[in-house]
């Protein structure tokens, strides 16, 4: 039995064998890979195992956990962005998950009708108007930073890294969080209590 946290669901459970183990490389100049389909015993998804045969690296799982995300009360265009850029991320595609990190910010500004000026500027108007507090404001400016620094060509060494990274789409979520998710969840829970106060009324 093969046990590990799965990528989907994020519970530590059972990964049965979907596939036959594929082998790849193995050449003079290439390291031989090995990979095997696995679905998750909790939720019935599949996922990838993969590794060297060398055993110099530990092998490793797709998606990486914690990467899969959903973006419930986000419009549907932005949240598949978002869900793209932890895609990247789990891809391990740092520099691609940092841009569209930040084109879910703007994005985020132009739905709420902040459309004037540069990024810099919409974020400003997002806290003014009321829909970000001050510190996500703090974090929203963090995306908009690294995705001009990728944007730019300021990282040319090679990939983004991927803490680095990881931290750039934990405040993106924060911001859907703030701007969309948690007003949605206040307003469901008043509508239960106003449903709730309704339906004493009328015993």
């Amino acid at each position: 039995m093969t046990s590990t946290t799965c990528g989907w669901c994020g519970r530590v459970a059972n990964m049965s064998r979907w596939s036959e183990t594929a082998f790849q490389g193995g050449g003079d100049f290439e390291r031989e890979s090995y990979s095997q389909a696995h679905r998750c015993d909790h939720c019935g998804k599949l996922l990838i195992r993969y590794g060297y045969m060398d055993e110099e690296e530990p092998e490793q799982w797709l998606p990486i956990v914690g990467a899969h995300k959903e973006f419930p009360d986000v419009p549907v265009e932005i949240a598949s962005l978002a869900i793209e850029a932890h895609n990247s991320l789990s891809a391990n595609a740092g520099r691609g998950a940092v841009i569209l990190a930040r084109a879910v910010i703007e994005a985020t500004a132009k739905d709420k009708g902040i459309t004037n000026g540069n990024l810099y500027a919409k974020i400003d108007q997002l806290h003014i108007s009321g829909l970000i507090r001050e510190h996500i404001k703090e974090a929203a400016h963090e995306v908009r930073l690294g995705g001009n620094d990728v944007a730019h060509g300021d990282i040319l060494s090679g990939p983004f890294p991927h803490e680095e990274t990881a931290e750039i789409l934990t405040l993106m979520d924060e911001v859907l969080l703030e701007v969309y998710q948690s007003p949605a969840r206040v307003e469901r829970a008043r509508q239960q209590r106003l449903n709730r106060q309704k339906g004493s009324l009328n015993l």
